[in-house]
């Protein structure tokens, strides 16, 4: 019961962590759009975008695997190996930028330099979730949005900088920032001995193994949720995808509910040696996460789509129309974020890509047909069908084959 009641504080704590995280972003968008217009804030959301690949990239070595894998190994073997990893993909990154016609060459710079930040961040968070200081780590992701809510205040309301600079020079210092005080919370994890001796290639290779398959999940679901960002913003034009990434942003605070549970419950199952037990408090979560987020969904389906026009601006009239077909998507995908908690808490991972890797496959062919004739209604269309699949065929591997965790 202890165990439950504990469990049941930090996903709560959690909860009220990432509502907070959740509002800055909201207010981040609300300030873009409302300063910016619809094709300004299609374009930052496109900067946003490609700053996640490279930082799941990043996270091969770096990424929430190391909750699994810390407390099995000594946290210098792995955040070394890290730290350079991070470095690699920012210059590779640069390089495939440079080549490519993804976002404008003059943001490329600027990009690598807030992925780089961004992934040293996202890093020292891991540690400190892996380490239980929820506390800490829930901190890193808070304090640097508030940086960018007050940078793009400073921008919009004293120097008149209503452009996508104002976001860059914004996310620029708030990451710097919280790089450096991420470093000064887990400095104390680091034991000078133990850098000095040779580098233990067996730990490094088992992190690399893990990280990479995690994050092959990672990156599946990264193109589960934000594929049609680029063909919709690329192909159909930078309003479009403003006008919809604002939808996004309000529908997807929903998913705080299961996104905290499945930190705490990946923390949590991967300290506990019971499978079953494991696998039974997810299944209660499960349902406590369906009916939450039913309510949530229901609630932000009666707001009329005046109140969208009222605080974001005349150019986001469409809002509510735009993504009405993602509702039940958002409502079946939460139940995936719970699933991958169990899973990756006990380390496999195949379920997890082969559910992210249909439902990316979906996206890519329904995206290809549906976006051009129905544009933003096509893009909810297409992102619900591919929740359904990935949804589906985890809860298969869930409820069939690893029934009371045996499997």
């Amino acid at each position: 019961m202890r165990q439950n009641d504990f469990l049941t504080r930090q996903i709560l704590y959690t909860i009220l962590a990432r509502g907070a995280s959740t509002a800055l972003n909201f207010l981040i968008a609300l300030l873009v759009a409302r300063h910016c217009g619809p094709s300004i804030k299609g374009e930052v959301t496109l900067l946003i975008t490609t700053v996640w690949f490279f930082i799941f990239l990043s996270n091969i070595l770096g990424g929430q695997a190391l909750i699994y894998l810390l407390p099995r190994n000594r946290s210098e073997q792995l955040l070394i190996p890290a730290y350079i990893w991070c470095f690699i993909v920012s210059v590779i990154g640069f390089a495939f930028l440079k080549f490519s016609s993804l976002i404008a060459v003059q943001h490329i710079t600027s990009v690598i330099i807030i992925s780089f930040f961004s992934s040293i961040t996202a890093l020292h968070q891991t540690l400190l979730y892996a380490r239980k200081q929820i506390y800490h780590a829930n901190l890193l992701q808070v304090i640097p949005l508030g940086i960018v809510v007050i940078g793009l205040a400073i921008n919009f309301y004293v120097l008149q900088t209503e452009n996508v600079f104002a976001y860059i020079i914004s996310a620029g210092v708030g990451y710097f920032i919280s790089t450096i005080i991420s470093f000064a919370l887990v400095i104390r994890e680091f034991n000078l001995s133990h850098i000095k001796e040779r580098v233990d290639w067996s730990e490094v290779l088992l992190s690399l193994q893990h990280g990479f398959l995690f994050q092959l999940v990672e990156v599946l679901q990264l193109l589960n949720l934000r594929y049609y960002f680029f063909q919709l913003g690329n192909q159909q034009g930078m309003q479009y995808l403003g006008i919809f990434s604002v939808g996004i942003s309000v529908l997807e605070s929903v998913w705080l509910i299961p996104r905290s549970i499945n930190t705490v419950n990946y923390i949590h199952i991967s300290h506990q040696s019971s499978h079953a037990d494991s696998y039974r408090e997810t299944l209660l979560l499960l349902k406590i996460n369906y009916i939450w987020c039913a309510l949530a969904l229901v609630a932000l389906f009666l707001i009329p789509p005046q109140v969208y026009t009222w605080v974001f601006g005349n150019g986001f009239a469409e809002v509510k129309h735009a993504v009405r077909f993602l509702f039940p998507g958002i409502w079946i995908y939460s139940g995936w974020w719970v699933l991958f908690s169990y899973y990756s808490g006990v380390g496999k991972y195949k379920p997890l890509i082969v559910s992210s890797a249909l439902g990316a496959l979906v996206l890519v062919v329904l995206s290809h047909y549906l976006l051009p004739l129905y544009v933003m209604s096509g893009a909810g269309l297409a992102a619900t069908f591919s929740f359904t699949v990935a949804t589906f065929v985890l809860g298969i591997y869930f409820f069939v084959l690893d029934k009371n965790g045996k499997h």
